[in-house]
């Protein structure tokens, strides 16, 4: 992969250079002469541009971390996050038909001790380990997972069975709200009491995607490389950020 990104680089500077000179071979101008290097040079990297100059100063306002109250709950509810489902093709794995259908990460959640966990979900993967990923919108749709005995064979991960449901049990929701801007993020994690809608909970975050170091950021916006992860943020960790409703839902034994 590193050597194809490299030629390609090597041909677009060829190209850049060779508009740069046609330009000027066609006006005398300096000012479309100009025009163009910065055409050439924003094209591959604007995205990166941008990121940058929403990410910092996003970071001196948005950034909040509160807990109003904590509670203990048997199951917990997610919107705007675990909001997409995997449907998986059972030919050369070895899992059990309730496996496979798996909701996003929240076997995370059961894994924490909670009984049952759920999110609406939005979106679908026909099959996780298909290359490209087959994904589509669907309606929403309420999934509830609940643990399966463990697996000695795969004694560190947390086997679910998650089916479609009318509507949450759970008596507290985690909803997050996504505002994306070029490779910045701002997100909103709420945690809400369903029946009265009080707010419990909250952490706002500004984040940054992370393009690994490798040859950055040349035309990252077109996520040839794959799709990066966060490699920036405020306040706190990533970590910290995904962990914040466990902090304020304890699961009830």
């Amino acid at each position: 992969m590193g050597a194809v990104v490299l030629l390609v680089m090597l041909l677009y500077v060829i190209l850049a250079v060779s508009l740069v000179f046609l330009v000027r071979w066609i006006t005398p101008k300096k000012l479309y002469r100009w025009l163009a290097v910065a055409f050439v040079i924003l094209l591959p990297t604007w995205d990166a541009v941008l990121g940058y100059m929403i990410y910092y100063p996003a970071c001196l306002f948005i950034p909040k971390v509160a807990i109003y109250e904590t509670a203990q709950s048997e199951g917990i509810y997610y919107e705007g996050a675990n909001d997409y489902v995997y449907m998986f093709d059972r030919r050369g794995r070895d899992i059990t038909e309730e496996e496979l259908t798996q909701v996003g990460s929240i076997h995370e959640a059961i894994k924490r001790g909670y009984s049952f966990a759920e999110a609406k979900v939005v979106e679908k993967y026909d099959d996780a380990f298909l290359s490209p990923q087959t994904r589509v919108r669907i309606m929403p749709t309420t999934y509830r997972c609940v643990p399966l005995p463990a697996d000695s064979r795969r004694s560190d991960y947390q086997r679910t069975s998650c089916s479609a449901v009318s509507e949450a049990q759970s008596r507290y929701m985690v909803k997050v709200a996504t505002v994306k801007l070029g490779p910045a993020q701002i997100n909103f994690k709420k945690i809400i009491e369903i029946s009265s809608g009080k707010l419990m909970a909250e952490y706002n975050r500004v984040a940054l995607k992370d393009y690994y170091g490798i040859f950055i950021p040349f035309f990252s916006w077109l996520e040839w490389g794959g799709r990066p992860g966060i490699g920036y943020q405020c306040p706190g960790t990533e970590r910290e950020y995904f962990d914040f409703e466990f902090k304020v839902l304890k699961p009830k034994h």
